[in-house]
């Protein structure tokens, strides 16, 4: 989501002019007021009235420089001091890490949502982890979940897959068994339409996660074993990363196969 189409700075935006023209209709009334007779037969309170009117008008001239050129001017200079390049924030990345379970609110994220597609291994660790927020997700009649693993018919594919992570074949091809029959429970005794689940050869250099508007990416390490610490990134819809993961994960589908329901 732009910050052109977010509605809280659109809310916030107005509430600031509108505080803006009130304050300036004050100042110019106490001004007014300041010369009319009651007040010219009260010298001080004129005085002040006038003072109060001139400031608050003077107030709002700043206010509305720093808002059309002083605030950009500065977030412009904070991104100079450290060093943060702009295609960052065109890129909007929203946190950077190397512990997944901490890239954000799983729970609360994946039960607030309406779509979610998984393209992983397997990622059993990660649907246990988050069982409950998996089946309130898919508990709603207007919700998507697609799932995409790896074929288990395919023996080059589990081969390869066995050797990334140390795994035998069998044991590797039961990961993803395990994966796929997980997503049918979770679907229920019949399938709801709501649950897709795909299989495709693609060899496998990250896992993603498309939850609505947002996109979380874990990269694979090279070292022997499995790791927790891994590098994360989260972004925002309308950056390029976004635009490029999605598209991405439309190629994948374009070379998968659905085999649930």
């Amino acid at each position: 989501m732009t910050s052109s189409s977010n509605p809280y700075r659109r809310v916030t935006t107005f509430m600031y002019w509108l505080i803006a023209v009130a304050v300036s209709i004050v100042g110019v009334l106490l001004i007014y007021l300041s010369g009319t007779t009651w007040f010219k037969e009260h010298s001080t309170v004129s005085n002040l009235a006038n003072q109060l009117g001139g400031l608050a008008i003077v107030s709002v001239a700043i206010a509305i420089l720093w808002e059309l050129a002083g605030r950009r001017a500065f977030f412009n200079e904070m991104l100079e001091v450290h060093k943060l390049k702009y295609d960052v924030v065109e890129s909007a990345l929203e946190s950077i890490g190397t512990d997944y379970t901490k890239a954000l609110d799983w729970s609360s994220t994946i039960s607030n949502a309406r779509e979610l597609d998984v393209f992983s291994a397997w990622a059993n660790t990660w649907r246990n982890q988050n069982l409950a927020a998996l089946s309130t997700l898919i508990a709603k009649s207007n919700s998507k979940v697609r799932v995409f693993v790896p074929d288990p018919t395919d023996r080059t594919c589990v081969k390869t897959l066995a050797n990334r992570f140390g795994y035998t074949e069998s044991d590797a091809r039961g990961k993803i068994t395990e994966a796929i029959d997980g997503y049918k429970q979770l679907d229920g005794p019949t399938p709801s339409g709501r649950v897709e689940i795909w299989t495709t050869s693609v060899y496998r250099v990250f896992t993603s996660y498309r939850i609505d508007d947002r996109i979380v990416v874990t990269l694979y390490h090279h070292a022997a074993g499995q790791r927790v610490s891994v590098p994360v990134f989260v972004c925002r819809e309308g950056g390029s990363l976004f635009k490029f993961f999605e598209h991405d994960l439309e190629v994948v589908r374009g070379a998968s196969q659905k085999i649930y329901p």
